[in-house]
């Protein structure tokens, strides 16, 4: 991933939202920034986050850091990953973009920008690498909404992966598991029925994922037979 092809140092926005997987990304990021002379080793205006879920205390934080005096003449960075975030998260983030601090500069590494609300998208830049491939969200409210049996299909691609695949279908596994995260939460907020307990399983799921050698097949169908549907 080379990301010296989509932003340019001498025209810098104040914020990026770029697709793409976490390792490469962030080490993508990590390059360009050393490539624009800025470096993110002992440099206290280089900020480097990583969530699994980006909560409200989370981009409180940002805020505040970002409100902070910098040194003098030095562009002060922010680069951001996670792969979900809650409405308050993003309205909170939201007064930041709003309220540009200047020569300061976010960039958020996300799976899909489709996890964003709008009128956040609207105040980043989109940036989206070779590797934003994994175009989730559909097939996650495709999900919501099937029958058990049809979900077991829907998600057949990734529980009978071959040997050489399982890799692959372990990250689309997390990146899905993921993308249902944010539907759930709006469906909480709409007074959806057991979706308190829908979501616990999710996260069991999620950290489930981030081991070595997880059971796909057996976290995605628990998933599959037991979330709510409509």
């Amino acid at each position: 991933m080379d990301l010296r092809l989509h932003i340019n140092k001498d025209h810098l926005s104040h914020a990026y939202v770029i697709e793409g997987a976490r390792e490469s990304g962030l080490s993508a990021l990590r390059e360009l920034m050393e490539s624009f002379g800025i470096a993110t080793k002992g440099n206290s205006d280089y900020h480097e986050y990583e969530f699994e879920a980006l909560l409200i205390e989370h981009a409180q934080e940002i805020r505040r850091e970002q409100g902070m005096r910098g040194a003098e003449g030095a562009k002060k960075i922010f680069v951001v990953a996670f792969n979900s975030i809650i409405h308050e998260s993003q309205n909170a983030l939201l007064k930041t973009l709003e309220e540009p601090t200047e020569d300061t500069h976010f960039f958020f590494l996300v799976r899909t920008s489709e996890i964003l609300l709008p009128t956040v998208r609207s105040r980043m830049q989109l940036v989206r690498t070779d590797e934003a491939d994994i175009d989730v969200l559909p097939l996650a409210r495709e999900f919501l909404r099937s029958t058990p049996s049809v979900r077991m299909k829907l998600i057949e691609g990734m529980t009978k992966a071959k040997t050489d695949d399982k890799p692959r279908a372990k990250e689309e596994a997390r990146v899905f598991v993921s993308a249902l995260e944010p539907l759930l939460y709006e469906k909480l907020q709409s007074g959806g029925q057991g979706i308190a307990i829908a979501l616990e399983d999710i996260l069991t799921a999620k950290r489930e994922l981030q081991g070595r050698a997880p059971s796909v097949k057996l976290l995605l169908e628990h998933l599959a037979l037991t979330l709510p549907y409509s």
